[in-house]
């Protein structure tokens, strides 16, 4: 966080790719097929090769169970280029067999044009465009692309999903992106996505039934479906980028039973267009393995999906 020759190279990265990679868009409404009892490995802004990720890799690539879906939420350090997502991604990548992989695409693979992402991970991974579908019986997985256009959506990915979502039928919806929807904690948060004129009244109809994504470095679980959308929202974006302790190792420690296995707090209360958010509770501690700055930094960490017929 503090290597600023590092940081000065997104600078160079953004003049040398003023323009960006053309937007690949999937070519059919149809979903790629997902097993009815389906487990998902989710990393959110892993893509440094440093401190937790190469175990974060490590574990995934020998979990007893296997996956059928590995996804990255975005986020290669600094810009994304070439030499970065090489090095620091797809080297690193817990690929299996049997398993498919996909990327999201975020804004520091936008620092350089995304033409990395674009020409090399997609390609790597057999992904045709950069939001996809998986669906079951149950279930239907949408990853978005809110990184082309900053945190925002453009109209034809929107009226993409949302004919993907008219055809789920009576299937449960789940959204992936990089960008979050709203935060607890940050003061960013995803005004353009729910004032997309599409995407929006989308939204408002509480036909999502949850939403997980990165961008923020932290791991933060909304515990209710919001009042405004009606959806579980999740951050899982611990893993592999440091987060500092400042705004949340004062918070007030969760007592509750199903949280004792680790130091969760709870986040101050945050509304959006007026109706407050559901209690969240974010992840907190040190990080082992940031070493000499162990306790300046908030631990690092993965997610797993298990789907079971109508269950998650």
């Amino acid at each position: 966080t503090k290597d600023w020759s590092g940081w000065a190279t997104v600078a160079w990265a953004k003049l040398t790719h003023l323009r960006k990679h053309p937007l690949l868009v999937p070519g059919t409404l149809n979903p790629e097929p997902l097993a009815q009892q389906a487990r998902v490995a989710l990393l959110g802004d892993w893509g440094t090769g440093m401190y937790g990720a190469p175990r974060i890799a490590n574990a995934v690539k020998t979990d007893p169970d296997g996956f059928e879906l590995m996804l990255h939420l975005g986020d290669v350090y600094y810009s994304g280029t070439l030499d970065e997502v090489n090095g620091r991604f797809l080297s690193l990548w817990p690929s299996r067999s049997g398993a498919t992989s996909r990327a999201l695409n975020s804004n520091h693979e936008m620092f350089s044009g995304g033409d990395a992402y674009f020409k090399r991970t997609l390609p790597e991974f057999g992904q045709t465009s950069s939001y996809f579908a998986f669906q079951n019986p149950h279930w239907t997985l949408i990853g978005l692309d809110v990184a082309y256009r900053d945190h925002d959506i453009d109209d034809e990915q929107a009226w993409w999903v949302g004919e993907i979502v008219r055809n789920a039928g009576s299937r449960k919806v789940v959204f992936f992106s990089h960008h979050q929807l709203y935060s607890n904690i940050e003061r960013e948060q995803g005004e353009r996505l729910w004032s997309h004129n599409i995407l929006g009244p989308l939204l408002r109809s509480k036909r999502v039934f949850a939403w997980y994504w990165g961008h923020e470095h932290r791991c933060t679980i909304f515990e209710e479906p919001d009042r405004n959308f009606g959806i579980y929202g999740r951050c899982i974006g611990h893993s592999g980028m440091p987060q500092s302790r400042d705004l949340t190792m004062h918070l007030a420690h969760a007592t509750d039973a199903a949280y004792s296995a680790a130091d969760w707090r709870i986040c101050q209360q945050t509304s959006v267009d007026g109706n407050a958010l559901s209690r969240a509770i974010v992840l907190e501690g040190a990080n082992p393995y940031i070493t000499g700055e162990e306790d300046k930094f908030t631990p690092h960490g993965y997610a797993v999906l298990e789907f079971d017929g109508p269950h998650l």
